[in-house]
């Protein structure tokens, strides 16, 4: 039912049982907020969204506040101002005075709260905070001095991923936020997904920087550094610097690397189609039992998903594709193919993976990824950190020149487009198993998404005179449900689970540019989409790194840790 309420002296026509700030959000009334998160039920724990209702006593909450029918609502009373400003002074009292270098300083929700609230001087004054930071972990860093108990991150963890690698501790003015026994992130349960710092108001949660690494390797002659970009990455670019279509985003960022530095710079698509074939082969060995292995196979390709079955699902390790992510692929390919081929001594190269993740950086310095000594990939730089090295060297994409990726790793499929958003690498293994299953005289690939998105993201594709399942699901509170409704129903229509531990893949992947809303992520997967339909090489098969990869003209040479990483010859078929 609608009704209308009077806001400011304006009626505005609203819907029964929706809260009062949706209401005013909707039709162009900005309330300020620290706790609110869409997509999660209201707190009101920060109060910043208070409104005067005429009639109460009391400022409510407009966040957790149902609208009434004949509500008169003012929106910035003195009295609500006075409240709000009162309440980022009290949070201010006892804040680090470090904004001038803070990692956050522009980005900082608080600051604009100052500014908006016009604090130009501290009122109230607290003891300062003595919590130390946290930098134990390989991805996030902590600084619980800085953090204003706004509590997005502790709900983002536990109702998002199911992990609760941090809550509250203490009470009273000792509360904080904290991993479990007061331990460093590094012996929590953290699967490194990075969507607590999407979420941090302030910089109380951050990266693991890379920069001053990448700028040291930079600096020095004895070493070759050679950077690739995810196109995720390139679609983030895009969708931040708000380039039109026909601007090539990939190759001006590629002379910008150039610009610093670069020895190198490579399109990480070549990865993402050998991903792709692989986990596509592995899933018709399992469909006609040739290869064993359980089924459904469920893709490696994020290393949030993958740690988080090692930690709390060891039980479906089983079900995990053997092949590693595109990353860690490229990696592999540069330090042992490349290298040999170009008589590099791997030692020498220094690479650098441009990530729209912040658990790549946990994934690259693991052990296994480690050879003799030499790591896959020795730095990687989200896209925060790939926009503040351009920073750093004084660079401008928009100015840059287009400039090809260097050879033989310059280009890559549509299904490294389809990887940036959730659904579409199941639906590139559906194309790839396609090919390798069907006959297409008799059959004709459909892939067509169900018209109802927001639940479960199953479909059924006929292929080789079967009904293969294929699945996908983003977070892992919904790979977790979906997996028990598989398991309680015993279900085995379904062949191939795409996971990504990120909302919405890797468009809204950890490592992307902070926002307070989902209105970005949204546009990166158009963007993706886009750039996916535009591109000329459609399929795995038809990259030209590609067909050398698997005939054999010897890019990847007899070497043993080269070929037994993916768990297959690339040169069988």
């Amino acid at each position: 039912m609608e009704f209308q309420i009077e806001i400011n002296n304006k009626q505005i026509l609203v819907e029964e049982g929706e809260t009062l700030l949706s209401a005013l959000r909707r039709n162009a009334f900005r309330i300020p907020t620290l706790c609110h998160m869409n997509r999660f039920s209201p707190t009101g724990a920060c109060r910043l969204c208070v409104v005067e209702v005429l009639g109460k006593r009391d400022l409510i909450t407009s966040c957790s506040h149902p609208v009434e029918e004949g509500m008169r609502v003012r929106t910035n009373s003195p009295r609500v101002i006075k409240a709000r400003k009162s309440l980022v002074e009290l949070l201010l009292s006892n804040h680090p005075d470090d904004c001038l270098y803070c990692q956050r300083n522009g980005h900082c929700e608080l600051q604009w709260l100052a500014e908006e609230m016009n604090v130009k001087e501290r009122r109230f004054f607290g003891k300062k905070n003595t919590w130390y930071p946290d930098y134990s972990s390989t991805s996030v860093a902590r600084d619980p001095a800085k953090c204003v108990l706004c509590s997005r991150c502790v709900r983002i963890c536990e109702e998002v991923q199911r992990v609760t690698a941090i809550d509250f501790i203490s009470r009273g003015n000792q509360t904080r936020v904290n991993s479990a026994f007061n331990k460093g992130l590094n012996e929590s349960s953290c699967i490194h997904c990075g969507q607590c710092i999407q979420v941090c108001p302030t910089a109380a949660l951050l990266d693991i920087s890379h920069v001053e690494k990448v700028q040291a390797a930079l600096s020095k002659d004895k070493k070759q550094v050679i950077f690739f970009i995810s196109p995720a990455v390139v679609a983030s670019v895009t969708d931040t610097l708000g380039f039109k279509s026909k601007v090539k985003a990939r190759d001006r960022i590629v002379a910008a690397l150039k610009r610093c530095g670069a020895f190198r710079v490579f399109d990480l698509g070549t990865a993402h189609d050998v991903n792709v074939l692989e986990e596509a082969r592995i899933l018709s060995d399992r469909l006609a039992e040739r290869g064993g292995g359980a089924l459904p196979l469920m893709s490696s390709c994020c290393p949030s998903w993958v740690k988080y079955v090692q930690s709390f699902r060891p039980g479906n390790l089983v079900h995990l594709s053997e092949v590693k992510s595109p990353q860690q692929i490229l990696g592999t390919l540069v330090k042992t193919s490349y290298a040999v081929q170009e008589g590099m001594d791997p030692e020498s190269i220094f690479l650098v993976a441009v990530m729209p993740c912040v658990a790549e950086k946990y994934e690259a310095s693991l052990e296994e990824n480690t050879h003799k000594g030499v790591s896959d990939v020795d730095a990687v730089l989200t896209v925060r950190e790939f926009f503040q090295l351009m920073r750093g060297f004084g660079l401008d994409i928009a100015e840059m020149e287009e400039e090809q990726p260097d050879r033989p790793f310059d280009t890559g499929s549509s299904a490294g487009w389809q990887a940036g958003y959730s659904g579409g690498k199941a639906e590139a293994v559906a194309r790839e198993l396609f090919r390798i299953m069907a006959d297409p005289k008799k059959e004709q690939f459909k892939f067509n998404l169900p018209k109802n998105l927001s639940g479960r993201r199953e479909i059924k594709v006929p292929i080789g005179g079967k009904e293969i399942g294929f699945a996908w699901v983003s977070s892992i509170a919904e790979a977790e449900d979906y997996i028990r409704h598989l398991e309680d129903e015993q279900r085995e229509d379904i062949h191939y689970i795409e996971v990504m531990a990120c909302l919405d893949g890797c468009a809204g992947g950890g490592g992307q540019p902070v926002s307070r809303g989902f209105e970005h992520v949204r546009s990166r997967k158009r963007i993706c989409v886009e750039m996916g339909k535009a591109n000329p090489i459609k399929h795995p098969g038809e990259n030209p790194a590609i067909k050398s990869l698997y005939k054999g003209k010897r890019l990847l040479p007899d070497h043993p840790t080269a070929l037994d990483w993916l768990g297959r010859q690339f040169n069988k078929k």
